[in-house]
């Protein structure tokens, strides 16, 4: 009866191992795959962003200098005193529309808008000092008031002061419960990896790769210098709690799969690797987010194909050049208010037409 038992639970033991080491396996597959699939999107972000910037930067700074000199040009025309009340609202309004394209533009880093704003600040106050000295005094008393109702107030109260308008709305409750959940999560996880990487078996891990590629054994010079760096991302891995480079180094530099130092760490490095998984799906769709200048030129000029990709740019700098030529001949022939006035008429009906 016993040699009968101890064979069903020894078949037993094996194929729940087995199970686990095919579990394993199946979630560093993944983790692997998803972080090849992020490595090769950054990359390809990168180079496209590159390409883009390549092509279209020396359009894009001209463009951005022709913009500036537009807004420089209309405010020149602001202090005349012959315009009506719709005219300067209709011009300002101009103003600051290119202003704001000149700012939300990736290449405009060397063009100095504070001097603009100053500019034009000095302007407005100029032909308006009664609105400036109302919205300073309003400024000034509202901030006076709202002091002098602090003052009276202890930390509780003004806490519930400022937030008594938020606390009012529908689902205010559940909406911190559910963010406290949340990091609740994340510290739990955190935990969890902190306790598996200063497990004994992930210390082996670190240290057979370690006397692998360390370069104090390493005679080559040039050999030294790549094993330096290789030492490097390994200890980052290893600071960072990064498994998933730790397996992939120890596989390469020892030839074969870490399982055998896990022991029976290897259910949570499983759960581990489940968990990198789900982060690296959910970090795919920041990366475009991770280089905003290189974001934004992928998603406004990339395409299935590259001659696709090479449509959208030439027809950019196309529309580029027409934009610079227009507004270039807009300064040279706009000399007098008789001369803007058309355009303001023609800005002002845009802006008040009937949608459909």
């Amino acid at each position: 009866m016993k040699l009968t038992t101890s064979k069903k639970k020894t078949k037993a033991t094996r194929s729940a191992d087995s199970s686990s080491t095919e579990r394993f396996n199946k979630a560093w597959e993944r983790v692997t795959n998803q972080q090849k699939k992020n490595d090769r999107l950054r990359d390809q972000i990168k180079a496209f962003a590159e390409q883009v910037t390549n092509a279209i930067e020396e359009q894009e700074k001209a463009h951005v200098t022709t913009l500036y000199k537009s807004c420089e040009h209309l405010l020149v025309f602001y202090s005349r005193k012959s315009l009506a009340l719709w005219h300067r609202e209709v011009l300002i309004e101009w103003i600051v529309d290119y202003i704001d394209t000149i700012a939300n533009n990736p290449f405009a880093t060397d063009v100095n808008l504070d001097a603009l704003s100053q500019k034009m600040q000095a302007i407005m106050e100029k032909i308006h000092p009664e609105l400036f000295e109302t919205f300073q005094d309003e400024a000034m008393h509202e901030e006076e008031h709202f002091f002098d109702e602090m003052a009276d107030e202890d930390d509780e109260s003004i806490f519930e002061k400022l937030f008594s308008d938020f606390q009012d709305e529908p689902g205010f409750d559940d909406f911190f419960r559910q963010q406290e959940a949340f990091e609740q999560q994340v510290k739990d996880d955190e935990k969890a990896l902190n306790k598996l990487m200063k497990g004994k078996s992930i210390n082996k891990l670190f240290r057979r790769i370690a006397r692998m590629l360390h370069p104090d054994f390493e005679q080559n010079e040039e050999a030294r210098l790549e094993k330096n760096r290789l030492m490097s991302e390994l200890i980052e891995a290893r600071d960072n709690n990064d498994i998933t480079t730790l397996f992939a180094f120890y596989a390469e530099y020892i030839g074969k799969s870490p399982l055998e130092e896990l022991g029976g760490d290897l259910t949570d490095a499983t759960e581990l690797l489940n968990r990198k998984y789900a982060q690296l799906r959910s970090q795919q769709a920041d990366i475009l987010h991770e280089d905003p200048k290189a974001g934004i030129l992928y998603q406004r000029f990339h395409r299935k194909t590259n001659k696709a990709s090479q449509r959208e740019i030439n027809a950019h700098l196309k529309k580029m050049q027409q934009d610079i030529d227009n507004l270039t001949l807009f300064r040279k022939e706009v000399t007098s208010l008789n001369k803007l006035k058309p355009y303001l008429q023609m800005r002002w009906e845009h802006i008040n037409e009937e949608p459909w």
